[in-house]
């Protein structure tokens, strides 16, 4: 097994590791790509985060969007297409390779240490027999993966069909604070505290900030149950900060692992957003930036 150090971030004498999301270490290779994974595997990153859809039939598509055609030759719902439907794809901008199907990441990652974080992209509920799929196609890897969502409902029902299974939760469908870039978004409301929220409780001011936001998490937190880690906008926590809440430590007390997502390097500007992050005590951070991070810091 390979050494899984070299996403480690250390900044003033605290930790942090550094997520490769959508499985991007280098860039050298498409998003999301079964190149771009086995980097990832072979430059031993602690964790790499790839996307997930439920398909019809005993696996799931390594992809992100919800529609074929955004990225591929296909057409349609990820989730109306079969295994051989997307053995059958080719990437648009890359005809010699096509998105990766579950079963086959699992079969590259047996030889690695590498944690892989599955983000689950399924909107609707799902049946029993999706969960199943979901289930067994990682069971030979379950000792390093996690299961991420925002949608809840799908986390209470694996946790239901496998009780044990790991999984973490992304409240920004509930709780957020600067939305980038998306024409459709949750929530839908700027609450009273300034945070993205459709709560009653954010509709008018009635105790100090940090207050609301303990309250809130633990609203969240009951929704999913069993969750071993949070997965939050970084954008989010760092307001948080400034509102005298530290999620990172609020979680941490509940037993539970705190991820930023998803923090680039963007110039010396970027560099205070790193170091508030990782003073806070964030365990993980998702960034397509690693390797500029790390020389960043290098030294610290």
């Amino acid at each position: 097994m390979r050494s899984t150090t070299s996403t480690m971030i250390t900044i003033d004498g605290r930790s942090a590791e550094l997520v490769c999301h959508m499985g991007v270490l280098s860039g050298a290779h498409q998003r999301n790509s079964i190149e771009a994974i086995r980097e990832c595997f072979e430059a031993g990153a602690g964790r790499i985060e790839i996307d997930v859809h439920s398909l019809a039939g005993h696996d799931y598509v390594v992809y992100h969007d919800l529609g074929l055609e955004s990225g591929t030759t296909g057409s349609g719902s990820a989730g109306r297409a079969t295994p051989d439907d997307v053995r059958a794809l080719r990437f648009k901008d890359n005809a010699d390779g096509r998105p990766p199907l579950l079963s086959e990441v699992v079969e590259l990652a047996r030889d690695f240490d590498t944690e892989m974080q599955l983000d689950w992209k399924d909107l609707r509920l799902m049946s029993e027999e999706r969960l199943r799929a979901l289930i067994d196609s990682v069971a030979p890897v379950r000792d390093h993966i996690i299961v991420s969502a925002p949608q809840d409902w799908n986390l209470r029902r694996l946790r239901a069909a496998d009780a044990e299974f790991p999984l973490g939760f992304d409240p920004g469908h509930y709780l957020d604070y600067a939305i980038e870039g998306q024409a459709v978004f949750l929530p839908r409301n700027l609450g009273a505290y300034g945070y993205r929220d459709d709560h009653p409780m954010a509709l008018a001011r009635a105790e100090a900030t940090a207050d609301y936001l303990a309250a809130r998490m633990e609203m969240l937190l009951l929704q999913a149950p069993g969750a071993r880690e949070f997965f939050l906008n970084f954008r989010l926590m760092l307001q948080m900060l400034e509102d005298g809440f530290n999620a990172a430590d609020w979680l941490h007390e509940r037993g539970i692992g705190a991820n930023a997502w998803t923090c680039d390097y963007r110039g010396p500007e970027s560099l205070r957003w790193m170091e508030r992050l990782v003073a806070a005590g964030v365990d993980r951070i998702t960034t397509n930036t690693a390797p500029a991070w790390i020389e960043a810091f290098a030294g610290r």
